[in-house]
């Protein structure tokens, strides 16, 4: 979904906003949260379309009704990140409702992998009514195996050991002799 890599991105350029405000003119500051606030308002109307053209398919709102309640909190998620960056606010709650909508569309993607889904009332503070501890770092790596498995293996140190260990007792009177030569110089 390049909404998803979008808001992604979106998210990461907030933060780094953020970061610079101290340095920035607020006239400056203003500026990029407004085309912040843009580009948020942007993704929020794709995200419509995408909902308005699921509901277009024979069947849509039946076959997808999970999917739509998904995208549905996700372009509320959105919402809420516009009028936060019209203020212009950059901090923690536009990151926030950013991350929101991130988990909403990822939770979306993955639908049709069994997990779970629902919708909430928008007039709540949050959104409830699915599991929302999915990271948005799961879209890294994402690939062509879509249900790939981690796989847990041992690994040995690959530096520090060079040639063959001695047995201890030859380690110790190793130390002994080059300490005993370092005391002669």
């Amino acid at each position: 979904m390049k909404i998803l890599t979008a808001e992604i991105a979106l998210r990461e350029e907030t933060r780094s906003t953020e970061q610079a405000r101290p340095q920035m003119e607020s006239e400056k500051f203003t500026g990029v949260a407004d085309g912040l606030s843009g580009t948020q308002q942007e993704l929020f109307e794709r995200t419509e379309t995408v909902i308005e053209t699921i509901y277009a398919l024979p069947e849509g709102e039946a076959k997808f009704a999970k999917e739509i309640a998904q995208l549905g909190n996700a372009a509320k998620a959105m919402d809420d990140a516009v009028l936060i960056l019209e203020k212009p606010d950059t901090g923690a709650p536009a990151i926030a409702a950013e991350t929101e909508a991130i988990e909403w569309l990822l939770r979306a993607k993955r639908a049709g992998s069994g997990d779970g889904g629902g919708g909430s009332d928008p007039g709540e503070g949050h959104r409830s009514g699915a599991d929302l501890t999915t990271s948005a770092l799961a879209l890294l790596g994402d690939s062509e195996e879509k249900e790939a498995k981690v796989i847990e293996r041992e690994t040995n140190q690959a530096t520090g050991k060079a040639g063959r260990e001695l047995p201890a007792e030859f380690r110790a009177g190793l130390d002994q002799y080059f300490e005993s030569l370092e005391r002669v110089r």
